[in-house]
């Protein structure tokens, strides 16, 4: 059946009902505004407050012994907000832009379908002093806007395991044009029982420069009303003022919203009815014809295909759809339980419902993984340290890549697992476990064929890492920042150049032990292509030693020197006359680069791709912008602001 059977056009007059529906329903949406607007039903428990605690975090770009641009920052009232500016006072995270995914120090997804359209790379979680039911969630931004992607709150009462709501998500939003702070509280999605904490997500991809939080607040009811209607259109929203935060519940902004509301011009002379039926029914006969104008025979084409294609269309699907289609028929079955699907297993997108149960389903198909991602699992505490250790046991003989990112539960024994049933490791990653103690020792047993090892935020001893540094000969990345136990980086320093010669990357961020001595010892690494020495206040005089550096590593290609003043125009042309493959340089807070060095600079790296002059006194915005144009290829940072005092060292 086609159109000139029908006698008129399916799809106009589909069109045509579906615009009477909407515009009958935005004048019954009128009506309900204006009866909400006459009675003005006011929340008599609404709570607003702001977060009292930070229960964890992922990365800080301060360190734990210090309190500027640290995760405790974010918490109490504003402190800078609307100001918009670079503040110590504010919590900032450790990334920003493609920049980290560029460098030589980058590490390889696991299993990237399972990370879905979403990505989160950092979260904080935040705890409140009163319970309540969310309505609306505000965050404060105060620098570089648009990398929260995702909001869950904790209900009190329940199992950890089943706690986590999802709130509100959404992809990271590219606000680099904005030049001013930005109060960010997102739609919430509903829900009934009483949220305690929130967990906070953030994805740093399409920010130009690392974002700041000055606080976050949330404001509830604290109880649900006993008709089982929430009046949202009557919550109250906060601002920000001269004279502090107030609630603004001002009912022109409910008209100023439907005044937005554009009625469809096809329908504007459609006579007003208040009985939708007839069309709705009229619509359902259309789709009905439609359907048997298009009716085809009912073929399954999956019967046709070889087992080796759909397991070849499956690799595509995340955890959760190939759970799924275990359950269509018996053949589906039997493909998706095959070790193929499992030889990389990433669970860090389901850390808000990790448990044991969740580990033990699968193990029966783990017997060929290679590669495990438990980052932020240990959050839900739904897994103890023993059984996790048991199933490295039964499990972990084949695999060469270990991800434990901020997991409580991971301690002392469970390296020791590591290390007797791994054999054949060559990544490790434990940021910001901060449960082990690095106590107990054990004969190296795995760990000759280590490769990559994070330890960043982490207790690791100057007697642990002297113990993991001479086990693993083929170290190629070690990331040390900010481990404030370590008592003499540059012993460490001595111990890579003996025993790593094979070393990529070295990060010694917020290192503060390690002076001159130590970064000589490293001109023995010839393959080194990355080093972070940002903030190794020890260093503030590099002497000689960055030259020696640069000399001996001609394939570096990162230079990270933040806050080291004695950093000269000598270092940074050395830098240009020595390592022709640079590509990305930071020089934020250095007070001596001169402008003539730095138009040398850039005229000699022909592969430089990113140079941050942030807060460098003698650099001019008119002197950048004229870079800029120069080298359009080359990302060069250079942020004006009001409040160029606010930089600390």
């Amino acid at each position: 059946m086609n159109d000139e059977q029908v006698g008129f056009n399916l799809a106009d007059l589909r069109k045509l009902c579906k615009s009477y529906i909407d515009y009958t329903r935005t004048y019954m949406d009128r009506k309900e505004v204006r009866r909400i607007n006459r009675q003005r039903s006011s929340l008599d428990n609404f709570v607003f407050q702001f977060s009292s605690e930070v229960v964890d975090f992922s990365s800080q770009y301060g360190s734990d012994i210090s309190i500027s641009y640290t995760a405790s920052n974010v918490t109490g009232r504003p402190s800078k907000f609307p100001n918009y500016g670079d503040f110590p006072q504010s919590y900032v995270m450790r990334s920003y832009g493609p920049w980290r995914e560029l460098a030589p120090s980058r590490k390889c997804p696991i299993m990237p379908q399972n990370s879905g359209r979403i990505r989160s790379e950092d979260f904080i979680i935040l705890s409140f002093t009163i319970p309540v039911i969310p309505l609306v969630i505000s965050i404060f931004e105060t620098f570089t806007p648009g990398s929260v992607v995702r909001i869950s709150g904790k209900v009190i009462d329940l199992p950890d395991t089943m706690a986590w709501r999802l709130l509100w998500e959404g992809l990271p939003q590219n606000c680099n044009g904005m030049r001013h702070s930005r109060l960010f509280a997102p739609k919430l999605k509903h829900i009934k029982e009483l949220v305690r904490e929130i967990c906070i997500e953030f994805n740093h991809s399409q920010l130009q420069y690392y974002t700041e939080l000055d606080a976050v607040s949330m404001g509830g009811i604290l109880k649900y009303p006993e008709n089982g209607e929430l009046d949202v259109m009557s919550v109250p929203m906060v601002t920000h003022t001269s004279s502090g935060y107030v609630y603004d519940n001002n009912e022109e902004q409910n008209q100023e919203l439907l005044s937005n509301v554009r009625v469809p011009s096809m329908a504007s002379n459609i006579p007003m009815s208040t009985s939708l039926d007839p069309f709705l029914k009229l619509i359902r006969n259309i789709e009905e014809l439609e359907n048997e104008w298009r009716k085809v025979p009912a073929i399954d084409y999956t019967l046709r295909l070889p087992n080796e294609s759909l397991m070849q269309i499956f690799s595509y699907l995340d955890l959760k759809s190939l759970r799924l289609c275990m359950r269509v028929c018996k053949r589906f079955n039997n493909i998706c339980t095959d070790g193929y699907f499992y030889r990389e297993l990433n669970l860090k997108p389901y850390w808000c419902s990790f448990s044991y149960s969740m580990l033990i389903s699968l193990e029966p198909y783990c017997d060929r993984m290679t590669k495990m991602d438990l980052s932020w699992c240990g959050i839900t505490k739904g897994i103890l340290t023993t059984p996790f250790n048991l199933f490295l046991k039964r499990c972990g003989r084949n695999l060469t890549n270990i991800r434990l990112d901020c997991c409580e539960f991971v301690n002392d024994t469970t390296l020791i697992a590591i290390n007797l049933f791994c054999p054949h490791l060559k990544e490790l990653s434990l940021r910001s476990c901060t449960s082990i103690n690095f106590g107990l020792i054990c004969p190296p047993q795995s760990l000759t064929e280590m490769e990559r090892i994070d330890l960043y935020r982490t207790n690791i001893t100057i007697d642990y890492i002297t113990f993991f540094i001479t086990s693993m000969p083929k170290l190629k990345h070690i990331n040390l920042g900010s481990c404030k136990r370590i008592e003499s980086m540059d012993n460490v320093a001595y111990e890579l150049s003996t025993w790593n010669k094979q070393l990529v990357s070295v990060d010694f961020w917020k290192s503060y032990t390690l002076s001159p001595t130590g970064l000589r010892y490293l001109t023995v690494l010839k393959q080194l292509e990355e080093i972070d020495l940002g903030w190794c206040l020890a260093m503030s005089i590099p002497g000689d030693s960055l030259l020696d550096l640069v000399k001996s590593c001609p394939k570096l290609k990162k230079i990270i020197v933040v806050s080291l003043r004695g950093v000269c125009d000598r270092d940074l042309l050395a830098f240009a006359d020595f390592c022709p493959l640079l590509e990305q340089i930071d020089l934020v807070g250095l007070r001596a680069i001169t402008v003539d060095a730095c138009s040398k600079f850039l005229q000699k790296c022909k592969n430089l791709k990113l140079m941050d002059v942030n807060f460098c006194e003698n650099i001019k915005e008119d002197v950048v912008n004229d870079w800029r144009l120069k080298y359009p290829n080359v990302c060069i940072q250079f942020t004006t602001s009001d409040h160029s005092n606010v930089y600390h060292y």
